[in-house]
């Protein structure tokens, strides 16, 4: 299945952190679909369109995503999360606030801050305030995961 990575933006530019959680979803494998939600964003989906990587840019541009909040943006991404068998966004103050959302949403766990990827379903993630790196595997049929930068 296609993986969905929810970029972060300042409505012109992609954020880096959204470079390093594209990596990741390229490490999983298979077609990834950069989704760009916000309010006069346009730019910000012409530069993902260069990206390499990137099979597929999504945009969403409307006023009422101007300020990206996490509700908004969490419905977004539940509403199309039927397609993808991963949903990826980078473990940034953003990524932090509206994937917990979308997997309570989704009913799945999510993996947060994940520093590797191992497979299709399994992933390293920093433990004990980073002291511990353990691997989890993921059963879920839509893995919610957050990608540290």
């Amino acid at each position: 299945m296609a993986i969905l990575l929810i970029a972060e933006h300042d409505n012109s530019s992609l954020k880096a952190a959204t470079l390093n959680a594209l990596g990741a979803a390229s490490k999983i494998g298979g077609d990834v679909h950069l989704l760009i939600v916000g309010c006069a964003c346009a730019a910000a989906a012409d530069a993902a369109a260069k990206l390499a990587g990137v099979s597929k840019v999504l945009l969403a541009d409307a006023a009422h995503y101007a300020d990206q909040s996490p509700e908004n943006l969490a419905a977004l991404v539940v509403a199309n999360a039927a397609a993808y068998g991963h949903i990826l966004a980078a473990a940034t103050t953003s990524g932090k606030n509206f994937m917990p959302r979308v997997a309570a949403l989704l009913d799945v766990a999510q993996i947060s801050e994940i520093v590797a990827v191992q497979s299709a379903d399994t992933f390293v993630r920093p433990i004990y305030a980073g002291n511990v790196l353990a691997t989890v595997q993921s059963a879920d049929a839509i893995k919610v995961i957050t990608v540290r930068a």
